[in-house]
């Protein structure tokens, strides 16, 4: 019932911040653990606020991996590196400790209502709560205390003559010292929590009661399920839109396109029901997913050597570099225009189930509903042609990049005008699955 999906998150939350680099991304370790609690929550409304708390985390992890990897393409001064670690560190505390707070309460509350005390798991479950705000803290104040010696290199210590030559060797002791202190916790931390949740585990009454009442009163729930396929694909879908857009810094293209391919994945996975060719739509996704890891690679072998460059394509050597991305590109964008056609298929097939009241006797009522369903299906057409217009000019545009400068802002405008259009048709759907629940 996800109890494997949860200790698999809870490994990936372990190790201690380089800065702002994460080796092992938490945005991963809560999107696990919110799988792996997702259809308890479903049982106990206790877990399901767990689960919201968890979700506010996961979108702190989310913003935590975008600026690390900002960092590692735009090379951020010392003065900024510490302005953005001590901010993520700050919202990890204010997000983190309740969100495992409750989490542990939650979860030991469920087990004691629904096969009564056990001290074992309690005592497990009172050790992991109060050590995780503990490892919390170590880890943020880790991530933090190495780079305040910014603050010595670039204003200096007023009344200080003596200064520290050499800032960087001691901000690279501090880095090592302070990444074993919270590694240290982090284990600690680690082991205490595997041992609650290995219990937890072992403890077949409680799964059975979640079983049996996930089975009898969720998946039986038609217009429940039906909701939520609908809210999971346009949410997906919708995000995916945003990879579209292209930011250049310094030559470099830091959007990773490829990330679309995999978001359409997550879409079309969550509304399985509603796809037609369900295996070759996932083979088609995955396709795409390394296609344009092979372009979003080639562009970055392209920008390493040359982007930088003005008039690159009057530079020796250059249809060497430039050639394979542009093949590479042509693959990727012309799957994901397949995947949009195919999600415009999904889609209609989704507003056929989710708009209209069931069973309804009455003639006025099935017009308005038919009459609804056409409007949707005409907003589905409209974005396809956005996407398709998006996808194709967004295309010829990043192939052009060399001889126009502002192709990536062309391309970034239309892809705005998608996401825009987009939020508005998945608001309309939305709602209709709202009303039909």
């Amino acid at each position: 019932m996800g109890i494997n999906f949860i200790i698999a998150g809870m490994i990936f939350l372990f190790n201690p911040f380089i800065s702002l680099f994460d080796i092992l991304p938490d945005v991963i370790g809560y999107a696990l653990i919110i799988y792996g609690i997702s259809k308890i929550a479903d049982t106990e409304l206790k877990v399901m606020e767990a689960k919201r708390r968890m979700t506010q985390a996961l979108y702190v992890g989310a913003g935590r991996f975008v600026f690390m990897l900002m960092a590692f393409f735009m090379e951020f001064d010392s003065t900024l590196t510490l302005v953005f670690t001590f901010s993520f560190a700050t919202l990890e505390l204010f997000f983190m400790i309740p969100a495992f707070r409750m989490f542990f309460e939650s979860l030991e509350y469920s087990r004691m209502r629904i096969i009564g005390t056990s001290s074992a798991m309690s005592t497990k479950a009172e050790n992991a709560s109060v050590i995780s705000p503990i490892f919390i803290i170590v880890r943020a104040a880790a991530a933090v205390v190495p780079e305040l010696t910014s603050l010595k290199t670039d204003y200096g210590y007023v009344g200080d003559e003596t200064g520290l030559e050499d800032s960087g060797v001691i901000r690279i002791a501090l880095l090592v010292l302070c990444a074993l202190v919270a590694l240290v916790f982090g284990a600690v931390w680690l082991s205490s929590v595997l041992s609650y949740l290995k219990e937890l585990k072992k403890n077949t009454e409680f799964w059975a009661y979640i079983k049996e009442k996930y089975e009898t009163e969720v998946l039986t729930n038609n217009a429940l399920m039906m909701q939520r396929s609908v809210k999971r694909f346009w949410s997906f879908t919708f995000a995916s839109l945003f990879f579209l857009t292209c930011i250049s810094i310094d030559g470099y293209y830091l959007i990773p396109d490829f990330a679309c391919a995999l978001l359409i994945f997550f879409a079309f996975f969550f509304a399985k029901r509603y796809v037609r060719e369900y295996k070759k739509t996932v083979l088609v996704c995955f396709a795409a997913v390394f296609a344009g890891l092979l372009e979003y690679t080639l562009l970055f072998r392209y920008s390493s050597e040359l982007g930088y460059v003005i008039y690159a394509y009057q530079v020796d050597g250059f249809y060497g570099y430039f050639l394979p991305y542009v093949a590479a590109a042509v693959v990727f964008y012309a799957l994901l225009a397949w995947l949009a056609a195919k999600g415009r298929e999904t889609a209609k097939t989704m507003v056929e189930d989710a708009v209209g009241v069931r069973g309804t006797q009455d003639a006025r009522r099935r017009e308005i509903d038919e009459q609804r369903k056409k409007e949707l299906c005409k907003y589905i057409d409209r974005l396809f042609v956005l996407e398709c217009i998006t996808i194709g000019a967004g295309a010829v545009l990043m192939v052009l990049m060399p001889w126009f400068d502002l192709a990536w802002t062309a391309r970034t405008v239309l892809a705005v005008a998608t996401v825009i259009y987009a939020y508005n048709v998945m608001c309309d759907i939305n709602e209709e699955a709202e009303k039909a629940v």
